[in-house]
């Protein structure tokens, strides 16, 4: 496979497309990773939270990207720098800020191929992609078994993406792939934490 070509290398050379890319990645092609990134990221969210119960499905189909860019440019921010902090305290990493800034961009790939599942999942199922009630998916065991296959696809996309990003920050920091992968766990164990703890102290002010 060549690796000159990262974005068809990084799924299954990882930590050899990371180690060539941390020298060659631009500014903009970061960029370009988090905002693809972040259109995906805004339609899974507007799924699993059934937006469409709420919103039109016009609104989804524009609106969702661009929340989802926000906070997708928020997630990599913040992971970016648990994965380094993490890395460096407790597994004595050797990666800095800015190589792992630019190895979880270039981990979301995997993640940013899901776009192959969203197109024709807009066309095949509508409004049924983002609601609680599915209408279309009743009238037909073929539509239910088609919709299960793009969740199946999806969730090997999301699983892969996890692999590819334990195997990204352990490349950058010079350890292995598992010390890669308790890196990326730690890192989202900490989100949840400070966001439980935000939601405690939020429900404590608001019952006073």
């Amino acid at each position: 496979m060549d690796r000159s070509q990262p974005w068809i290398s990084i799924w299954l050379h990882t930590r050899e497309t990371i180690r060539e890319s941390l020298r060659e990645t631009s500014r903009l092609t970061k960029i370009i990773l988090i905002v693809l990134f972040g259109m995906v990221l805004g339609y899974d969210i507007a799924s699993l939270q059934d937006l469409g119960d709420k919103y039109s499905l016009g609104w989804i189909l524009w609106g969702s990207p661009l929340t989802g860019i926000f906070n997708a440019w928020i997630y990599w921010l913040v992971i970016s720098w648990l994965a380094y902090w993490i890395g460096r305290r407790l597994f004595q990493g050797e990666g800095d800020w800015e190589e792992t800034r630019t190895a979880v961009a270039w981990a979301s790939v995997p993640f940013i191929a899901k776009w192959i599942l969203w197109i024709p999942q807009w066309f095949l199922f509508g409004a049924d992609n983002f609601t609680r009630s599915t209408p279309l998916l009743d009238t037909s065991v073929g539509w239910s078994v088609g919709f299960w296959l793009f969740g199946l696809l999806d969730l090997i996309l999301t699983l892969w993406y996890f692999v590819v990003l334990s195997k990204s920050i352990g490349e950058v920091h010079g350890i292995s792939s598992v010390q890669g992968l308790g890196i990326v766990l730690l890192s989202y164990l900490a989100v949840i934490l400070v966001l439980a703890l935000i939601s405690i102290i939020t429900f404590s002010l608001l019952v006073r």
